[in-house]
């Protein structure tokens, strides 16, 4: 199986068509008897209750003719049952090889995507926090307010940013974000997240729900 936009050595694709030729002759090599293992991987890449009844029906149908081989039941309906069988269990194979080597993953929703890039590019930013405050301030990391700034996933400085942040990309009531910063700018700024919440006098719960968007930088006038 090769997955969607690789690129195929030379003459792999022959052998390729040969084994997907083989596998759905598996149900006349094996006689009917595996005629279900085509739809069972179907159903099984999918999950969907098509391919499930279709795997159902021919594993009865590979079962019976195991028994009538094994009992030496009467031949000709033992016959019936297996070319009835076999050309069912083909068909399913034939329309079971797109589904079990050629579909395509879904694409990632395109919400989902951008959350986890932003989520990608904050812990990036966070390590650069951590590891060098000033490039970080160089970078403008954490203030959304400033022009040209670096691309950081949404983070805000609550040591520097301004009320007017606090309230659009936080959701902090105005007359809450309005009190923080003027306490904050008042005491020279805060040394952790546990000091805001024993000294600022936000509700703990402001703070909490936006945790992952929030970084702290030495305060500086």
């Amino acid at each position: 199986m090769v997955s969607a936009g690789t690129r195929e050595e030379p003459g792999f694709r022959p052998l390729r068509w040969l084994g997907h030729g083989l596998w759905m002759l598996i149900p006349v090599l094996s006689l009917g008897m595996l005629a279900m293992v085509p739809a069972a991987q179907a159903w099984w890449k999918v999950r969907s209750a098509g391919w499930a009844i279709v795997a159902g029906l021919l594993t009865v149908s590979g079962i019976t003719v195991m028994l009538g081989m094994t009992l030496d039941l009467d031949s000709t309906t033992m016959g019936l049952n297996l070319i009835g069988g076999t050309i069912a269990g083909v068909a399913a194979a034939v329309s079971a090889r797109r589904v079990v080597f050629e579909q395509q993953d879904p694409k990632p929703d395109p919400a989902v995507a951008h959350v986890l890039e932003q989520r990608q590019r904050r812990e990036h930013a966070r390590a650069i926090v951590d590891e060098d405050p000033a490039m970080a301030v160089a970078l403008g990391i954490g203030r959304p307010e400033l022009p040209g700034q670096y691309e950081d996933g949404g983070l805000v400085d609550l040591n520097h940013t301004t009320a007017a942040v606090l309230t659009v990309e936080l959701g902090w009531p105005e007359d809450a974000a309005t009190r923080f910063v003027h306490n904050r700018d008042a005491r020279g700024g805060y040394e952790s997240m546990r000091e805001i919440v024993a000294m600022s006098g936000l509700d703990p719960r402001i703070v909490d729900q936006n945790a992952e968007r929030i970084v702290l930088l030495p305060y500086r006038i």
